[in-house]
C-alpha cells in the first residue's frame, strides 16, 4: 500500500513539476517575443524611394549613346521574393555571361548607378561558393554598374574587418566607384525589389534578417549589409582598426555616421529581407565594449583612426573572372 502511495506522490510530482517548466517556457517566449528587437521599424515610404536614390555613374565607365537609360521603377515595385529554405546550396548551371572582373554592365540599356560591393573575408570558402554566384545571379536582374570587391585577409592573426573594409573602400574608390556596399559574405537578399543602389543617405539594407526572425535586434545596427555613398565613407574617415576579432566595428561605424549628422534610412521590410549562411561562430571581441567607449570619449578619434590611417603589411589586387581579390596581409 505504502509503495502504490509512494508511486503516486512521484507521478503527481512529476506533473508539477512540468507543468512549471511549460509555464516558465511560454512566459520566456512572450517576454523574447514582445521585448527584443523591432518587427516594424521606421522606414521610408516604398512610393518614395526611387526619388531618394543616388543616381551617380563612375566617370572611367563610358556610357554607349545609342542605348537609352535603364529604368528601375519595375524593379522597386517587384513582389517576388525567394523563401530562406528555398536558396540554392549548389550551381552547376551557372552561367558567368557578362562578367568580367567581377563586375557587370548590362548591354540593351545604359546604367546610372554604379556600385562597389566588398566584401571582408577570410576561410569562409563554403559561402563565398554560393554567395558569388547567388549574387551575380540577383544582380545581373537590376539594370547597375556593379564590381564585387573580394577584400581576404591573408594571415594567421586576429580577423580585423575595419581594416579590410578601410582597404577595399580604398581600392574601389580609386577605381571611381561613388557608392559602395559593405557586405557580409553569409548575407544574401530574398526580395528582388531590393535595388542594390545607394540612396542620398546610407542605407542600412539587411534590416530584416531570418537568424532574428526577420526582426532588427536594436535601432543603431548598421552591421550585415550597408549602402553608403563613397563621399560619406570619406567624411567619417571610414572604420575604426582598431576592433580585433568578432563584433564592435559596425556599432562603432553607427556612431561615427551619428556623430557626423549623417543619418541612416531603411526601406520597408518586405524590401529588406536576407538568410544568413549557416558558419561557425567567430571568436568574440572581449575588449569591444571597451575599445567602442574609448573612442566615443575621444572627438579627435575619427580624425586620428580609421580610413586615413590603415596600414598592413602589403597588398595585391588580382582580376577573378567572378571578383577582384584585394589581398592584404595586416
Amino acid at each position: 500500500m505504502m509503495a502504490k502511495r509512494s508511486w503516486k506522490t512521484r507521478i503527481l510530482k512529476l506533473r508539477v513539476i512540468n507543468c512549471i517548466f511549460v509555464v516558465l517556457a511560454v512566459k520566456a517566449v512572450i517576454k523574447f517575443f514582445s521585448t527584443y528587437g523591432y518587427y516594424n521599424y521606421p522606414h521610408l515610404p516604398a512610393e518614395v524611394i526611387e526619388t531618394q536614390l543616388y543616381k551617380q555613374i563612375s566617370p572611367i565607365f563610358i556610357t554607349p549613346k545609342s542605348k537609352p537609360d535603364c529604368k528601375y521603377d519595375g524593379i522597386l515595385k517587384k513582389e517576388l521574393s525567394i523563401l530562406n529554405w528555398e536558396v540554392p546550396k549548389t550551381f552547376d548551371d551557372f552561367s558567368a555571361a557578362g562578367l568580367v572582373n567581377g563586375s557587370y554592365i548590362p548591354d540593351h540599356c545604359t546604367p546610372i548607378f554604379s556600385v562597389a560591393i566588398i566584401v571582408a573575408y577570410r576561410n569562409r570558402q563554403r559561402q563565398l561558393d554560393i554567395f558569388l554566384p547567388y549574387m551575380h545571379n540577383f544582380l545581373r536582374k537590376q539594370n547597375i554598374h556593379y564590381r564585387i570587391y573580394l577584400v581576404e585577409q591573408q594571415d594567421e592573426k586576429i580577423f580585423n574587418k575595419g581594416i579590410l573594409y578601410n582597404v577595399g573602400a580604398k581600392v574601389a574608390i580609386r577605381d571611381k566607384f561613388p557608392c559602395l556596399i559593405l557586405h557580409d559574405v553569409d548575407l544574401l537578399p530574398l526580395d528582388e525589389s531590393n535595388l542594390y543602389v545607394c540612396a542620398n543617405e546610407p542605407r542600412h539594407m539587411s534590416a530584416s534578417i531570418d537568424k532574428f526572425r526577420f526582426v532588427l535586434p536594436y535601432d543603431y545596427l548598421v552591421g550585415g549589409v550597408l549602402a553608403l555613398k563613397s563621399e560619406h565613407y570619406i567624411q567619417v574617415n571610414g572604420l575604426s582598426n582598431r576592433f580585433e576579432g568578432w563584433g564592435g566595428e559596425d556599432d562603432d561605424f553607427s556612431w561615427r555616421l551619428s556623430s557626423q549628422k549623417i543619418n541612416v534610412i531603411r526601406y520597408p521590410r518586405e524590401m529588406s529581407r536576407y538568410t544568413m549562411l549557416r558558419h561557425p561562430q567567430e571568436r568574440k571581441n572581449t575588449r569591444r565594449r571597451t575599445v567602442m567607449k574609448e573612442n566615443q570619449r575621444d572627438p579627435a578619434t575619427i580624425v586620428k583612426d580609421g580610413l586615413t590611417s590603415t596600414r598592413y603589411t602589403s597588398m595585391h589586387v588580382n582580376n577573378h573572372r567572378l571578383f577582384t581579390h584585394v589581398g592584404v596581409v595586416v
